[in-house]
Parts: C-alpha cells; structure tokens; sequence
C-alpha cells in the first residue's frame, strides 16, 4: 500500500502581469477544506481589493481523493480549471493553489485568461519548496490494562503515535498509524487479547476478534 506522498512547505508565490492585469500565485499544504479556507484568507488579507480569487485544490489519497476548483467570477472554465490543470500535472497531494488577479482594464477573452491563470499556477508549484510526509489514520484501541505495554511498544514499533490514554475499567488508546502499519497491527491485536477493539472515532468498531 502506497500511504507516502509529497506536498507542498511553506508558501510558494509567483507573478505574472498580462496587458496590465497583474496575477498572484500561491500554493502550500493543506490537510483539510478547512485548512484551505484558512488558506483563502491568508490570500484575501495579503492581497485585499484584487478583482478575482480563483482556486483549485486536492486533498485525500488516490483512493480517497477530493479535487475542487472555481473560477471565482471569472468566465467558466477560464480560470478554476486551468489552475486545477496545474495542480494535477505537479504530481503533488493535498495542497491548494490560489491565483489572484487585480484586473488591469483590458480584457483578456477566454483564451487569453486561461493562459494566464495555468502559467501563473504553474509557475508557482515550479517555486515550490516539496518533501514528503504519510497518510495517518486515527484509530482508538480500548483493551485491558495487561496489555497496555505491549501495545504501546507495537505502536511504536509501526512508528505510530499515541494521542491520549484514558483510564478507566479499561483503557482507552488514542493513537494515530500510517495506512499500510493499520492491517499488521490489526493482525497483532488479534493475537494479543480476546477484550481488545478497535475503532474509528465516531464510527462503529472495525475489529473485535
């Protein structure tokens, strides 16, 4: 299972300016829709009163991938597309790219705006500054207390790590695996003790032998 991808550090910028029309361009990581739009108002702060804020994002994993863009008052397909375009071709995950526009009194026509927004796009995922990271899934493991070492041993053993342990007439394990580490543990956990599950949180047990 491939659960390792690159992304985006940091913000990367570019800058063009087509018939006086100047572009913005910026692009990072982003996790969440909800760390996008933090991303969107970042951009909308940094650079107030432009005349568009035309996006494009991916997040997930391949299995589980959510791609959005919008043209934000452009023409359709004129902008959003081109920059979601860009954002496949860079091979990159969970990142967003942001491309303003502060409009410059001649119009540009379809043809003109989409070059302009994939150039500007494109040339900011060039800037970018990449490295890789791995998809995590949280999972909560309640089990009795005699097996509580050995679980956090395997757990870091996967190179996973633990969030929060609650104690009570059982222990409650919040921890946090790398997608392909989930079915070996899993595995584990099948041989350690007949009392141990595991679940999602917020969703039903996915594993009780």
């Amino acid at each position: 299972m491939q659960d390792e991808y690159q992304t985006i550090s940091k913000i990367a910028e570019s800058y063009l300016t087509v018939k006086k029309s100047r572009f913005i361009g910026l692009a990072t990581g982003v996790r969440s829709q909800d760390e996008f739009t933090d991303f969107m108002k970042y951009a909308r702060k940094s650079f107030p009163a432009a005349s568009h804020y035309c996006y494009a994002y991916t997040i997930g994993s391949s299995d589980a991938r959510e791609e959005r863009s919008n043209d934000a008052g452009e023409p359709r397909h004129s902008a959003g597309p081109p920059i979601l375009s860009a954002v496949q071709a860079s091979k990159l995950t969970n990142i967003g790219c942001i491309v303003i526009r502060y409009f410059g009194g001649i119009k540009l026509g379809i043809g003109g705006l989409i070059r302009a927004y994939g150039r500007c796009a494109r040339d900011c995922l060039a800037n970018a500054t990449i490295h890789t990271e791995v998809f995590m899934e949280r999972l909560i493991v309640t089990t009795p207390y005699e097996t509580l070492g050995s679980i956090i041993q395997r757990v870091e053993r996967a190179r996973g790590h633990i969030e929060d342990i609650q104690y009570d007439q059982s222990v409650e394990i919040r921890l946090k695996l790398r997608l392909r580490a989930i079915p070996n543990f899993i595995g584990e956990m099948n041989g350690l003790h007949s009392a141990i599950e595991i679940r999602k949180p917020s969703e039903k047990i996915i594993h009780k032998p």
